[in-house]
């Protein structure tokens, strides 16, 4: 099985980049004043760890979200050029819950969009890495009402409640991404993932996610 086809059956793929330390380093280095709270001009959503469209002030991260080696893939995996329309730069991990991303932003018809997550370092079980649950993505898509829950965000926590007694109703296996500096994870709009909870807190977990439709 070809990486593409892997895609397809399990929901995601590594890739290596190629990006050049040269670039991942700047990168961080120019993000950093965000998650210090020192709001550049032009910047979207932030706080101590993440930092939404980042792209508009730090050209490294505009430069990750259309490098050449993921776009081509993207297009190779869709058959269609993919439009990156929004970023996120993270310091350390989430410990997000599971979820899909399609309960945040979606497209018509379904199945276009698609996240990639890039390690800018080294990942290990201790920072918190991205996990994901392969094949989840076979499931038809999952939003409020079919958790049977009312269409409003303060029913977020109940949602995330059933997205994992979905997981266990079907016994999906977790993965984890235990990458090198500058690989790729492509994971489908519909494939249940989240962050692993963070053993060690000291540690960073630089890392940029760029959604595609």
């Amino acid at each position: 099985m070809d990486q593409y086809e892997q895609f397809w059956h399990d929901g995601f793929m590594v890739l290596d980049t190629g990006l050049s330390e040269k670039t991942i380093d700047h990168l961080i280095k120019n993000v950093k004043p965000f998650w210090q709270d020192k709001k550049p001009h032009g910047s979207g959503y932030h706080d101590s760890n993440r930092v939404q469209d980042a792209w508009y002030s730090v050209p490294e991260v505009k430069q990750v979200a259309t490098h050449p080696l993921i776009v081509d893939t993207l297009r190779k995996l869709y058959g269609r050029t993919p439009l990156p329309f929004q970023t996120l730069n993270f310091k350390k991990g989430t410990g997000q819950r599971p979820h899909a991303d399609s309960i945040h932003f979606n497209s018509e018809p379904f199945g276009l969009m698609c996240g990639v997550w890039v390690a800018l370092e080294d990942v290990s079980v201790d920072q918190g890495p991205l996990v994901y649950y392969p094949g989840s993505q076979q499931l038809g898509e999952i939003n409020f009402e079919d958790a049977q829950l009312d269409a409003d965000y303060k029913y977020y926590p109940q949602y995330e409640d059933y997205i994992e007694s979905v997981i266990k109703l079907h016994n999906y296996t977790p993965q984890y991404g235990i990458v090198k500096k500058g690989q790729a994870i492509i994971w489908s709009a519909n494939i249940l993932h989240g962050g692993a909870p963070q053993i060690k807190s000291e540690l960073t977990r630089y890392s940029q996610v760029t959604h595609y439709l």
